[in-house]
């Protein structure tokens, strides 16, 4: 889902990782766990990590056609923090209860707004403006390779109705790749009739509008139910105790009514792709 901040196989390859709340996947000192070492010295010290992710994904919902973009990645946490899994399809969160295996907090995101001057496929159908989400989430390491990951989120503003993102992923950390983290795992996303029909619902009006303006658009009323499954995965690595990167790649398969709109099936395509690095500074502040 096209987002300022789930999802059948991407291939990632690269060297590279993330750091906290930011997105991080450092993992750790034995074969199968989710930390790479932090200096015991520094654990409880503050940080600040600044970077950017860099990634091309579709230019609307739906769209067949790719655009670049970037996103701005940023934490604080403590330095024990640094190396715990987040993945690039993490919305932004703060926990609020943490038991090492078990975490549940709050989570928000913002949808870019779509525009009909932002394609010629879109000719004939209103502005959508910016939307709003915020709700919670949880997850759960079964086993210290394994992550499961859940949010649900109420959206307002561009859209109104519920979105929730569903997510495993396998964790492994490699001594002989020079630290690299690779993790990948399945996704789902399931959204109510508010968010669906929103992007890819077509009224009367604007089929009709559409159709004048050579779009062949239908009328179309879509509802909620299961919005996408898919695959993602990302290679990451911590370079220096300050740097880190990575490089990620996310698939999603459009389902059900999202997937059967005239705004897919005549201009579009099922099959949605985000891929891209990150890399980020951590800044140690020196307290604790």
């Amino acid at each position: 889902m096209r987002s300022l901040n789930v999802s059948s196989v991407v291939t990632i390859a690269g060297l590279i990782g993330f750091s906290v709340a930011a997105q991080a996947a450092d993992v750790g000192s034995a074969p199968m766990v989710t930390k790479a070492p932090v200096e015991a010295s520094t654990d409880q010290e503050w940080t600040v990590t600044v970077g950017a992710y860099m990634f091309a994904q579709p230019n609307y919902y739906g769209s067949d056609d790719y655009e670049f973009a970037a996103r701005p990645l940023f934490s604080i946490a403590r330095a024990n923090k640094l190396s715990e899994f987040n993945s690039f399809k993490d919305n932004p969160s703060i926990a609020l209860w943490d038991t090492g295996p078990v975490e549940l907090g709050i989570v928000g995101s913002m949808n870019w707004k779509r525009d009909a001057s932002d394609s010629v496929n879109l000719r004939g159908l209103k502005d959508i403006d910016y939307a709003y989400q915020i709700g919670g989430y949880g997850q759960w390491y079964p086993v210290d390779w394994l992550r499961l990951r859940g949010e649900v989120l109420y959206g307002f503003g561009g859209f109104e109705g519920v979105v929730a993102n569903l997510a495993a992923d396998g964790i492994y950390f490699s001594d002989s790749l020079g630290g690299a983290t690779f993790s990948a795992g399945p996704r789902m996303t399931l959204a109510s009739s508010g968010f669906i029909d929103t992007y890819y619902g077509v009224t009367a009006g604007e089929a009709a509008i559409a159709q004048q303006l050579g779009n062949n658009l239908t009328p179309y009323k879509a509802g909620g139910g299961i919005y996408s499954v898919g695959f993602g995965g990302q290679i990451s690595k911590r370079f220096t105790q300050n740097i880190t990167g990575s490089v990620f790649g996310e698939y999603s398969y459009l389902l059900d009514d999202a997937g059967n709109s005239p705004i897919v099936a005549v201009n579009g395509d099922r099959n949605q792709f985000q891929a891209g690095v990150s890399l980020s500074y951590t800044f140690f502040l020196g307290f604790q």
